[in-house]
C-alpha cells in the first residue's frame, strides 16, 4: 500500500495530466461543456421522482412536499453517481489501456486513481445545485416548509423521530474528509476489481449488475425508515425491520447519510457510522492496493 501511494506521488504530474485529459474528453465537442455535470443529476432526479412519487405513490412523511424530497434525493444521487461511475470505469481500465500497460515504464497504478479523481471533481461541479436547493428551502422564498427527511430517520433508542432542519453550518468543514474517505473506498475497489478483470473478463459485467443491486439496497430514493422500522398497529410502536441488517452492512448508506447530514442539515454525522465507514474504506484500500501490486508484474503477459 505504501509503495503504491509513493508511486502515485512520484507520478503526480502524469496523474494530473490524465485527470485534465479525462475532464476535457468527457464533453468534447459539447456546446454546454461541464454544465452537463449539473444536468445529469437533475434529469435522474426527475425520473426517479416520477417513478417513486407519482407512479408508485411512495410516502415519505405526512408533511413531505416534492421540494423536500427532491433535495434529499438529489444529494444521494450526486454522491452515488460519482461512486458508481468510478467503480464501473476503473474495473475495465486496465483492459482498455493495454497498449499503455505493455510499455514497461508506464505506471499502471495511475489509471484507477485518475478516474477516481476525475469523478470526484465532476461530483464537485454538481454539489452547488444541492447547496442552492438547501439555500432556497432554508433561507430563500421556499423556506416556509418543514423538512421531512431526518424526521424519517427514527432512532433505535427513541420512539419518536429526531428533528433536523435544512441549513448551512460548521459541519460542512467535514466535506473534504468525506470526499477523502470516498476516494479511499472507490480507489481500493478500483484496484481490486480492475485486477480481477484482467484474470476474469466477466468481472466487468458482474460489477454492472452488482452496482444496480447495491443502488437499490441504499436509501437514495426511499426513506431509511422503510427498511429500518416496521410499525406494529397492535402495539402502536415501531420495531426493527427484518431487513434492517442491509443498512447495517452497507458502507454507501453510511457515506450518503453522512453527506446528507453535512450538506443539507448542517448536522454532524454519526461518529460511529463515520468511523465504521473509515475503517471499511481503509481496509478496502489496503486490500485492493496489495492485490494490485502483487499481480502488477503479470499484467503485460495477461493482457
Amino acid at each position: 500500500m505504501l509503495a503504491l501511494t509513493r508511486s502515485l506521488w512520484q507520478n503526480r504530474r502524469l496523474l494530473r495530466d490524465f485527470v485534465r485529459r479525462d475532464l476535457k474528453a468527457r464533453y468534447v465537442g459539447s456546446s454546454m461543456g461541464f454544465f452537463w455535470s449539473v444536468i445529469f443529476p437533475i434529469v435522474n432526479l426527475a425520473v426517479y421522482m416520477f417513478v417513486f412519487r407519482l407512479i408508485l405513490k411512495m410516502r415519505f412523511s405526512d408533511s413531505a412536499s416534492p421540494g423536500d424530497v427532491a433535495i434529499w434525493m438529489l444529494a444521494g444521487i450526486t454522491v452515488w453517481a460519482a461512486f458508481a461511475e468510478t467503480v464501473s470505469r476503473t474495473t475495465n481500465t486496465l483492459v482498455e489501456n493495454t497498449n499503455l500497460i505493455q510499455k514497461v515504464v508506464f505506471p499502471s497504478e495511475v489509471l484507477p486513481a485518475y478516474l477516481c479523481i476525475s469523478s470526484l471533481i465532476n461530483m464537485l461541479i454538481g454539489l452547488p445545485i444541492v447547496l442552492l436547493g438547501v439555500w432556497w428551502f432554508a433561507y430563500g422564498p421556499g423556506s416556509n416548509f418543514e423538512t421531512e427527511t431526518a424526521s424519517l430517520a427514527l432512532q433505535a433508542a427513541e420512539s419518536r423521530p429526531r428533528d433536523q432542519t435544512l441549513g448551512f453550518g460548521a459541519p460542512m468543514l467535514l466535506l473534504p474528509v468525506l470526499m477523502a474517505l470516498q476516494a479511499l473506498l472507490t480507489v481500493g475497489l478500483g484496484y481490486l476489481l480492475s485486477t480481477l478483470n484482467v484474470f476474469l473478463r466477466d468481472t466487468y459485467h458482474l460489477v454492472g449488475v452488482f452496482i444496480t443491486v447495491w443502488m437499490f439496497a441504499t436509501p437514495i430514493f426511499y426513506p431509511e425508515r422503510m427498511v429500518r422500522w416496521d410499525y406494529k398497529p397492535a402495539l402502536d410502536r415501531f420495531e426493527p425491520g427484518q431487513y434492517a441488517w442491509i443498512l447495517d452492512v452497507n458502507p454507501m448508506h453510511w457515506l450518503i447519510k453522512s453527506y446528507r447530514d453535512v450538506l443539507i442539515f448542517a448536522d454532524w454525522p454519526d461518529p460511529l457510522m463515520l468511523g465504521k465507514f473509515a475503517l471499511v474504506a481503509l481496509a478496502v484500500f489496503a486490500l485492493g492496493t496489495s492485490f494490485f501490486q502483487a499481480q502488477k508484474a503479470r499484467f503485460p503477459d495477461l493482457l
